[in-house]
């Protein structure tokens, strides 16, 4: 968070010493907003590294303030954090566990297995009017997101016998984030917004760090990410 709140700073002090965006009756419209999205994301795995333990779709959050300089240009500063859900899972003999082979001497093993990703997120904004003091307008925005990722793995049960080994993992990686959507300000200051987007998870590594033994280190292994949003906008 604080190489995202650094890269902002200056931002924030060029707009305070900026002329203020005017419409075309010299009143002064907004420079600063702020919004929140709820959204679904949508993270497949590579195989034999979580695509058979963690769930692909989750909830997300998404809060953001942005800085507006004039009608078409923007600067983004946001945070995401996904709903941790459990996924309950049997693998057997042959079937790949965070990169480790199943044993015949232990399966059937059941799993139950969550993740959680969270993060800010810097985005320069691009936006397109329709027409001249349209409500609506396109955005699309690219971006760096710093993700923290953490994923636990509970042994239920080996070989039909209970058990109760529990792996933790955790990771973190900055990586490229794409979006885009539709804006329409219901008025001066209240407004929607829909968005699509996409950030570049492909070679993000979430390993263990809990020392327990084992063949080898558990390591989860996302493909790129997708998200979906619908929210609501307050500008200044």
């Amino acid at each position: 968070m604080k190489k995202a709140a650094l890269l902002f700073v200056p931002v924030l002090g060029l707009a305070s010493h900026s002329p203020a965006f005017a419409s075309d009756s010299g009143e002064q419209k907004f420079n600063l907003y702020i919004g929140a999205d709820a959204q679904v994301r949508r993270m497949d795995f590579k195989g034999g590294y979580g695509d058979n333990l963690l769930r692909h779709n989750s909830p997300q959050g998404n809060g953001y303030v942005g800085l507006k300089f004039n009608e078409y240009l923007a600067l983004e500063m946001g945070y995401e954090s996904t709903v941790t859900r459990n996924r309950l899972t049997t693998l057997t003999t042959g079937d790949v566990s965070a990169g480790t082979p199943v044993l015949a001497v232990v399966s059937p093993v059941i799993f139950r297995s969550k993740i959680k990703m969270k993060g800010p997120h810097v985005d320069v904004v691009g936006f397109y009017s329709f027409y001249e003091a349209s409500p609506a307008q396109l955005f699309g925005s690219v971006g760096v997101a710093f993700i923290k990722g953490t994923a636990q793995r509970q042994t239920v049960s080996m070989a039909n016998q209970p058990a109760s080994t529990v792996r933790t993992l955790s990771g973190d990686k900055r990586v490229m984030r794409l979006a885009g959507g539709l804006q329409y300000m219901l008025g001066d200051h209240l407004g929607l917004r829909g968005t699509v987007g996409w950030s570049d998870t492909n070679r993000f590594v979430i390993s263990s760090n809990d020392n327990l033994p084992g063949l080898r280190l558990p390591e989860i292994k996302p493909k790129g990410t997708t998200f979906y949003g619908l929210g609501l906008l307050w500008a200044f």
